[in-house]
């Protein structure tokens, strides 16, 4: 058997076929400007933790966002069942884990139980290269004490008004931030 390849080629024409003219336009593409996007809302009703005025946020912001809202969480999720969460290794630096067993070794010891509804407003998140700073509002307005003896309110327990916790944090990998520390202070 035997086959046969042919090829054929075309010349240019040598003259411009009539009717059609082209000739090269620049054209600017736009460059999108981009947009916030509201921040995911992490409230979660079965823990009892509700986060408040959810600011939008992009870029290594609404990352600083995320993490310090997990790390609320889980604060949350270790005072309500004297644990400290597991989490807690992954997102916070040694010293905030050893600050956390110590809050549960106290509450343990006082045989405290926490819950209701815990109130948390995320604010004042910056950026400066590799690390951050996020303000936690923190109001314990519907959550619960109490120890072996008496239920309390959260002015009794110490905890009434807003308080203002102060988190430091560090990228530890693309997106990823760990708090390094974390500080009460004055009001919110």
């Amino acid at each position: 058997m035997v086959v046969l390849v042919g090829v054929a080629a075309c010349a240019p024409a040598t003259e411009p076929l009539p009717g059609l003219t082209a000739s090269a336009t620049a054209t600017e593409t736009p460059i999108p400007t981009p947009t916030s996007t509201p921040t995911v809302d992490y409230s979660n009703a079965e823990l009892g933790i509700v986060f408040e005025d959810d600011p939008d946020l992009t870029g290594a912001e609404a990352e600083v966002y995320h993490w310090a809202a997990e790390y609320e969480t889980e604060y949350w999720r270790t005072l309500t069942t004297n644990t400290v969460s597991p989490k807690f290794s992954t997102i916070a630096s040694p010293e905030v884990q050893a600050l956390m067993q110590q809050v549960v070794d106290k509450n343990v010891g006082i045989q405290a139980k926490i819950g209701g509804v815990f109130h948390v407003e995320m604010r004042e998140i910056t950026v400066d290269g590799e690390t951050a700073r996020a303000v936690a509002c923190a109001d314990y307005r519907d959550a619960t004490f109490a120890d072996a003896t008496r239920s309390y309110t959260p002015d009794e327990a110490g905890f009434g008004g807003t308080t203002r916790e102060e988190l430091t944090l560090a990228r530890v990998a693309d997106q990823t931030w760990v708090v390094l520390t974390s500080a009460i202070s004055s009001p919110c």
